[in-house]
């Protein structure tokens, strides 16, 4: 029998697999088709979503819902909270099925979403309590879809009058909503300062953006603009003249609420008691190898003798005051305000011949990073940030990745100017420069968007995300990163010691300062741990805060200042970045201890670009998601727990 009549004979018999002795059909592909109703399940959830939250949905690149806004009357958010019990039904319904290894983390990290996204309707309530979830609903919603190119510009600029000329009505609803004896004080406060942020978004940089837009979709932005603009200002008005003075609702979770928002933002076995006691070992820990650097740095920068002084006069700790002298010299090296992002920007050249040369890991040269100020309506909160394409962009490549730089406000006194350009100085520039960009968040989340699963696509783990930056930074010192000197020929600036521009100009000198500010910047994030749970679970005042911050962890103030208010804004949040900092350095342990059982080198670069391959799931995830633990029990899987895990290096080793 030839080839060909074999070939046109199984064709014939193609269901009986070309066995003339069994006619009977194939059984389905029962593995594909639980795939594909896993899927369709996933997507049906996060339609429900993107459909109640449509500004979420466009940040994510989602853009079915572009023109909208959400609908907060009375009736809308039951439906909502309706939405959410149903996706917690659909999602508990696929978990009693048979899932793959990949499936049972989607359902984990899907179910937490739900349940924060319960917790919030149930507990935080911020359409009734929280001015700034409108003020941020109202500036995302629309800067989004002016900030990158992800659609031609005329379909950009109709999602743009669409929600101009429905902004009216989110404003009476979020005025209605807003009960003024339960709203949150420090919420409202930075509210009503984002306003002013949203009528220059409105009447300044929309027009510009949308320059290209055609005239009969600009002549009905410019006609929506009196409107929309009047809309947020009577929001204004409201929140300052009857919100504001009576604002006395309870922003502090307490100690139950709290421990049950951090399970879920963690996604992890730890208790808030647990995970304080540990930072707190680790903030003394922290401290001494801080001490250990700066008593290598203080001869060059102080002198010896100067170094006997302050060890003779100081009160209580002669460590801590020595610490704090080295930070200070070093702190004058800084940029003036106006030269702030352009210091960024030349360091993130370095940074990625850094990664490149020290085999870190796989740099992408087509992904597109830009530094900018952060917009105004965004200001208030945070001093610098990322902000990437969404994750279900279409056109992901080429669409840029911010890098948010706040300006220095032109209200701030001049030694309230100069304490934030010493807290920033050029070698925290550095280590803030890796944390945000390379190879910090900005590599992390496009490495993320490739991920196959829309679960893991969307919904990243903060502890992943934010300790994956924390732990670059301990990669970066380690590897000796010592930035650059100042240009060939330059002078000493006025305010500047000889020893610190000794420093600045000696490289080996200049990796110890950098080492020492990484090492600062890890206690912060140590510190925010220990700051989010006394906030959050217990009574911590402002003064409290600001002594642990600047007091024992060599703040400046004005950086604590600002950190305060992010606390009381924020919860959980801020305890993501100590607790994924030490899942990462555990992970990378054990990928060591692999590598050596199995008698090979270490590689780095395989290593993390094989950990980054997989969204952003809980980290305690990854090794199965990595193929490490194919006998793993599904209860050990699960587990997380925090411990002391070394520190950034002190001496770059």
């Amino acid at each position: 029998m030839s080839r060909t009549l074999v070939l046109a004979l199984c064709s014939v018999f193609a269901l009986s697999g070309c066995n003339k002795n069994d006619p009977s059909p194939k059984p389905p592909d029962t593995k594909a088709k639980a795939a594909a109703d896993f899927g369709a399940s996933v997507d049906k959830i996060f339609a429900a979503w993107f459909a109640a939250r449509p500004v979420t949905a466009t940040s994510l690149g989602e853009h079915s819902h572009d023109g909208a806004w959400p609908d907060m009357s009375a009736e809308a958010v039951a439906a909502d909270l309706r939405r959410i019990d149903e996706g917690l039904a659909l999602v508990q319904t696929l978990a009693g099925g048979k899932l793959s290894a990949d499936e049972r983390i989607d359902i984990d990290v899907l179910r937490a979403e739900l349940e924060l996204q319960k917790f919030g309707h149930e507990i935080e309530q911020p359409w009734r309590r929280d001015p700034s979830w409108y003020t941020a609903t109202i500036g995302g919603g629309l800067e989004d879809l002016v900030s990158r190119e992800f659609a031609p510009v005329d379909q950009r600029a109709a999602s743009v009058a669409a929600r101009l000329d429905a902004l009216p009505k989110l404003c009476e609803q979020a005025a209605a909503n807003l009960v003024a004896a339960d709203a949150f004080e420090p919420q409202t406060n930075v509210a009503i300062g984002q306003i002013e942020g949203i009528v220059v978004l409105i009447e300044q940089v929309i027009p510009q953006r949308l320059e290209q837009a055609s005239p009969e979709l600009k002549g009905r932005i410019v006609a929506s603009t009196p409107t929309a603009i009047a809309a947020v200002r009577d929001l204004q008005t409201k929140l300052r003249d009857e919100v504001l003075p009576q604002a006395k609702g309870e922003w502090r979770l307490g100690a139950e609420k709290f421990e049950r928002k951090l399970a879920l933002t963690l996604q992890s076995n730890i208790s808030a008691d647990e995970l304080r006691r540990v930072a707190v070992v680790e903030h003394g820990r922290v401290r001494k190898q801080m001490a250990e650097l700066a008593y290598e740095l203080a001869p060059e920068l102080l002198g010896t003798s100067r170094v006997a002084k302050i060890k003779k006069r100081a009160a209580r700790d002669p460590d801590t005051d020595v610490i704090r002298a080295v930070l200070e010299e070093l702190a004058a090296i800084h940029v003036a305000p106006d030269q702030l992002r352009e210091a960024i920007e030349t360091k993130l050249t370095r940074l990625g011949e850094f990664v490149k040369a020290n085999n870190v890991l796989t740099m992408d040269d087509a992904e597109v990073l830009q530094v900018i100020w952060t917009p105004p309506h965004q200001r208030g909160v945070f001093i610098a940030g990322l902000a990437a394409p969404g994750p279900l962009e279409t056109q992901a490549v080429g669409l840029p990745s911010f890098y948010l730089v706040q300006p220095i406000p032109e209200g701030w006194s001049p030694q309230v100017r100069e304490s934030f350009l010493r807290e920033y100085n050029d070698f925290m520039l550095e280590i803030l420069s890796i944390h945000e960009a390379i190879p910090g968040h900005f590599v992390q989340l496009y490495f993320a968007k490739r991920e196959p699963s829309k679960v893991r696509r969307v919904l990243g783990n903060g502890a992943f995300v934010e300790g994956w930056a924390v732990y670059t930074e301990k990669v970066m010192v380690d590897a000796a990163y010592a930035g650059a000197g100042p240009a060939s020929g330059a002078s000493r600036p006025r305010g500047v010691s000889k020893g610190a521009w000794k420093v600045a100009q000696d490289p080996a000198l200049r990796a110890k300062a950098i080492a020492l500010h990484g090492l600062k910047f890890y206690l912060r994030s140590v510190t925010n741990a220990i700051l989010d749970n006394g906030v959050h679970a217990g009574s911590m005042t402002e003064d409290e805060a600001i002594e642990l911050m600047v007091q024992r962890s060599f703040q400046q103030e004005g950086e604590a200042r600002g950190k305060w208010l992010r606390a009381q804004v924020t919860s959980t949040q801020l305890s993501t970045y100590f607790v994924g900092a030490q899942a990462w350095l555990r992970l990378r342990k054990r990928a060591e201890i692999r590598a050596r059982d199995a008698g090979t080198t270490f590689d780095m670069a395989a290593f993390h670009d094989a950990a980054l391959a997989h969204g952003a799931p809980p980290i305690h995830r990854l090794p199965i998601l990595m193929g490490w633990t194919e006998n793993e029990t599904p209860a050990a899987a699960g587990a997380a727990t925090v411990e002391p895990a070394a520190a950034p290096a002190a001496d770059g080793s």
